[in-house]
C-alpha cells in the first residue's frame, strides 16, 4: 500500500478533518463565484425602498439598512477573507521561516538577536498588536495584511526555531556537513524540506486565526472602509440593529463561524495524519 494511499484512508477516517475540508473547498468555490454573482456594483449599490426585509425567496439572507442584499454582500466578503487569510499567512511564513531557519541553525549572536527581538514581539498579544499597527499605517485592505503579516510572523520564527535546532542534530545534517556541503545549501535543501508538514499544519491553523482577526480590526473600522463589504464591518454595521433586525449581524457572523471552525478541524486532522507518532490502525 502507498503512502498516499494509506493517509487517504487515514483521512477519510478523520470525519471533522472531512468536514474541515469540505468547509474550506466550499469557501474556494464560493470566493471564485463572487466575481459572477456577486460583482462589486451589486453589493454596493443601495434601494432604500427594499432596506430592513426579512429573510425570503427573493432575498434568501433578508437586506440591510440600505437595503443591499446581505446573501451577496457575505460571498462577496468571503473572497476577502480568503486573500487576507492565505496572504497573511505566506507572509508570516516567509519571515518567520527565514528567521527561525537563521537562528536555529546559525545560533551564537544571530539566535540570541533574533530571539530577544520575537521575544518582545510576543509580549505584545497578537491582536492588539495588529491593531497598533494598523492604526499607525491606516485603515485599508492592504494595511491590515501588512499589521497581520507583522503580529504573525514571531509564532512562525519560535516554532521553526525550535524543530531546527532538534534537525540539525540528526544524521543526515551531520553527513552533509562532513562532506562540506554549505550552511546555505543545508539549510535550504537538507533542513527546509523536513519543515513542510509542521509548517502546512500550522499555517492551516493561522488561516482561521488571520481570518477572524481581520474581521475583528475591520469591525473596529481599521479594515476595509464601507462601502466594500467584509464580514466585519457587516457584522459592525448589523449591531445597531440586533433588537429588531436579527438577521444583519447574525449571518456575517455564521459564515466567521463556520470558516473558523473549518480550518480549525482541517488543521487538527492534518496535524493527527501527518504526525509521526501516530501509527496506522
Amino acid at each position: 500500500m502507498s503512502d498516499f494511499t494509506r493517509f487517504r484512508k487515514r483521512f477519510l477516517r478523520n470525519h471533522l478533518a472531512v468536514t474541515g475540508l469540505l468547509v474550506v473547498l466550499a469557501l474556494v468555490l464560493t470566493g471564485i463565484a463572487s466575481f459572477f454573482v456577486a460583482p462589486y456594483e451589486r453589493v454596493v449599490e443601495q434601494n432604500l425602498p427594499n432596506s430592513l426585509q426579512p429573510p425570503s425567496w427573493q432575498h434568501l439572507f433578508g437586506t440591510d439598512h440600505l437595503g443591499r442584499d446581505i446573501l451577496a454582500r457575505i460571498i462577496y466578503g468571503s473572497r476577502t477573507s480568503l486573500v487576507v487569510g492565505f496572504t497573511v499567512v505566506v507572509v508570516g511564513m516567509t519571515i518567520g521561516t527565514l528567521l527561525g531557519l537563521m537562528a536555529g541553525y546559525l545560533g551564537g549572536l544571530w539566535d540570541r538577536v533574533i530571539s530577544r527581538f520575537v521575544d518582545v514581539m510576543l509580549a505584545f498579544p497578537f491582536l492588539l498588536l495588529a491593531i497598533a499597527v494598523s492604526a499607525v499605517l491606516g485603515p485599508s485592505l492592504v494595511n491590515v495584511i501588512i499589521a497581520l503579516g507583522i503580529a504573525t510572523f514571531p509564532s512562525y520564527t519560535r516554532l521553526v526555531r525550535g524543530c531546527v535546532l532538534s534537525i540539525k542534530e540528526e544524521q543526515f545534517v551531520d553527513a552533509a556537513r562532513a562532506i562540506g556541503v554549505g550552511r546555505l545549501r543545508i539549510m535550504v535543501l537538507h533542513i527546509l524540506p523536513n519543515l513542510f508538514g509542521t509548517l502546512l499544519v500550522y499555517g492551516t491553523l493561522r488561516v482561521s486565526t488571520a481570518i477572524l482577526a481581520e474581521s475583528g480590526l475591520s469591525f473596529l473600522g481599521l479594515g476595509a472602509q464601507p462601502p466594500e463589504p467584509t464580514w466585519g464591518n457587516m457584522l459592525s454595521e448589523g449591531r445597531e440593529y440586533l433588537l429588531f433586525y436579527h438577521w444583519l449581524p447574525l449571518f456575517p457572523g455564521l459564515a466567521i463561524l463556520i470558516t473558523v471552525l473549518g480550518f480549525n478541524f482541517l488543521g487538527d486532522g492534518l496535524r493527527d495524519l501527518l504526525d509521526p507518532r501516530m501509527k496506522d490502525l
